[in-house]
């Protein structure tokens, strides 16, 4: 699940690298984005509007899909196009909620107000379809916590919303409440939050997941995480939050046969994502241990182009910046930090590295 949080600048929440998407989805293009493989997702789409253009269901997964993108109008635009062609579809209503959401992010005070309020109608629509709806109701959940009563916030049905997502899929619940909790800064409530949703279903990858990501940093239990992530990719070999959990794992604890492994067999799963490979390499140049695997790592990520929502490759110029100047390769690495801070101007760390090594 991809949802919402509210408007007026408010962060998207993730549940740690993996999202708490329902375990079915039954459009092969929502599947799709569910397991985070948006270009597919999108390629697919397009295919399908251009045979037939009232295809409600593709309108509204590219509609997701452009907001992951940033590209907010035409999201709304998507969005309502599928609505018109089949308002009785909850999942369609919910991509016109998400884009509302996206969009009131950027947008003043003023229009954010009325933004939210289309959020939460389309929401509450996506409700009334399917009352079961996780989606939407963890969409509720943020949007009650955070709006302002004046916008129609209300903490007493955001607590009640989360109440009903938690009968509705246990996983999402209590994912949900482990994720409101972190941001409330009781990282206890969380990590317990985190094992009641393993425990609502012990073979569910994604609580799996969610909980070896947890684990794994700081380094709290990396035995469990080491576990869990194994188990869940047994299950589902696409969740690519469980090679992400190894790879940092094996790079930080120098097991370079396994990582090594792990890299590949990631890549084998699917090629167009190579988000193990940039953990590796960022955990490499964060903990000193190997620059020029490092180096490796960073620069097999930036031969291709990066999934969306994936680190944009940005990121990966900067981390492979640090790694060559840790070789003692100033020149390189004052052109990597050259290409980040030319790929995103607001990336103050590769600003003041750059900054740093010029003198």
């Amino acid at each position: 699940m991809r949802t919402c949080s509210i408007p007026m600048r408010a962060v998207w929440t993730l549940a740690l690298l993996v999202a708490a998407s329902p375990a079915v989805a039954t459009d092969e293009a929502l599947t799709l984005l569910d397991r985070g493989s948006y270009r597919r997702a999108a390629a697919l789409c397009e295919q399908r509007l251009a045979a037939n253009p009232s295809d409600a269901m593709a309108s509204a997964v590219l509609s997701r899909v452009r907001g992951q993108q940033e590209k907010l109008d035409e999201a709304v635009r998507l969005a309502t196009a599928g609505v018109t062609a089949d308002p009785k579809n909850a999942d369609v209503q919910y991509a016109l909620a998400e884009a509302y959401g996206r969009k009131a992010q950027d947008a003043g005070v003023l229009k954010a107000a009325g933004l939210a309020g289309k959020l939460k109608k389309s929401a509450e629509a996506a409700l009334a379809l399917d009352p079961n709806h996780a989606d939407a109701l963890a969409m509720l959940v943020d949007f009650h916590r955070k709006a302002p009563g004046i916008m129609g916030g209300d903490k007493k049905k955001g607590a009640e919303f989360l109440e009903r997502l938690i009968r509705v899929d246990p996983v999402a619940g209590w994912t949900k409440k482990a994720n409101v909790a972190f941001s409330d800064k009781d990282t206890t409530l969380g990590a317990q939050c985190l094992a009641r949703a393993l425990e609502s279903s012990p073979q569910s990858g994604r609580a799996m997941v969610s909980l070896a990501s947890w684990l794994v940093q700081p380094w709290r239990d990396p035995a469990r995480a080491e576990r869990l992530a194994k188990q869940a990719l047994e299950l589902e070999p696409w969740r690519m939050g469980g090679w992400q959990v190894l790879a940092g794992l094996y790079a930080f604890q120098e097991r370079w046969a396994e990582l090594d492994d792990v890299l590949a067999k990631s890549e084998a799963v699917d090629p167009t994502r190579l988000t193990p490979w940039y953990t590796a390499g960022r955990t490499l140049v964060t903990s000193s241990k190997d620059p020029v695997r490092a180096e490796r790592c960073l620069r097999h990520y930036l031969s291709r182009e990066p999934e969306i929502s994936a680190p944009a490759h940005a990121n990966a110029h900067w981390r492979l910046g640090q790694a060559l100047e840790k070789q003692g390769k100033k020149d390189e690495a004052m052109a990597e930090l050259a290409m980040a801070v030319k790929a995103d101007p607001k990336l103050d760390d590769a600003k003041k590295d750059l900054k740093r090594l010029k003198g």
